[in-house]
């Protein structure tokens, strides 16, 4: 098998038949200090792989995320998924890319934003059934009253039968604009911006645990007018009331421009 690197790719050609990440991982260490948020592996001319060489992904998997970055295997000819496909553990834990285009657009989703939200912060979700503008004039008025930084946190939704770095181009493509736009508005509102994409089973639960972990003082949820038929949002909100560990402001937006037709109740400690 040959193995080379070029940019945030290391490439293999050949046939993997035994384990090669111990060859591989010095490389790979230093595209990672080049490329901190991920690389990728391209497989486009691997010609064969045994079950034992397919413990190079799981390998690089593990070593990879355990630095807190990324990768991705992509441009595998058919023959060599199927054999990755037959081989216990390997699918569920290998995020797998058709094409290196479509991988490198995964890795560089994100923002211009800072994406490190300062502990203590109103947090403001950037979630579909939300209104961002309003949420965010929602939480300048809170940061300026409580002296709190402001936050935001938008979300891919991972299926459980894959690995959480798994690819997902529209559920990335739909974050990032949701990021744009939460960019924009701290930009004009004058806030400082910080952003940061959590990758997650399911946007409820995501949303309380990153709460919880980032010792938010208050989130805040502007619903654009939910009616009795947006059991979406009601739900969100409702687990939000019960679960948030911190205060808790919603609010129910008529107009779409940004002024709230009616302020809902706010539960948590003080702080």
């Amino acid at each position: 098998m040959i193995v080379y690197t070029k940019d945030d790719t290391v490439r293999l050609s050949g046939a993997l038949v035994r384990n090669q990440w111990p060859t591989i991982k010095a490389a790979a260490m230093v595209l990672l200090k080049q490329h901190p948020e991920g690389i990728l592996i391209d497989g486009g001319e691997l010609k064969s792989v045994t079950e034992e060489g397919s413990r190079t992904f799981l390998d690089a998997v593990k070593d990879i995320e355990s630095a807190g970055a990324r990768i991705v295997v992509c441009n595998l000819p058919a023959s060599v998924r199927q054999v990755l496909a037959s081989v216990p553990g390997v699918r569920s834990q290998i995020a797998m890319s058709m094409s290196v285009e479509a991988a490198r657009e995964s890795l560089r989703t994100g923002s211009s934003c800072s994406d490190v939200v300062p502990p203590g912060a109103v947090i403001v979700p950037l979630i579909d059934g939300t209104d961002i503008e309003a949420g965010m004039r929602l939480a300048a008025t809170a940061s300026r009253e409580r002296g709190f930084p402001v936050g935001m946190v938008a979300f891919v939704t991972i299926p459980r039968q894959l690995p959480l770095s798994a690819p997902q181009p529209e559920a990335e493509t739909e974050a990032q604009q949701h990021s744009a736009r939460g960019s924009q508005i701290a930009h004009r509102l004058g806030l400082p911006c910080a952003i940061h994409l959590e990758r997650v089973r399911d946007t409820r639960e995501g949303l309380v645990s990153f709460l919880t972990q980032n010792q938010a003082r208050m989130v805040v949820l502007a619903l654009a007018g939910p009616t009795p038929d947006d059991q979406d949002q009601l739900e969100l909100a409702d687990m939000m009331l019960r679960k948030a560990p911190c205060d808790v402001l919603v609010a129910r937006i008529s107009n779409g421009d940004g002024r709230s037709n009616r302020s809902a109740r706010s539960e948590g400690p003080s702080r």
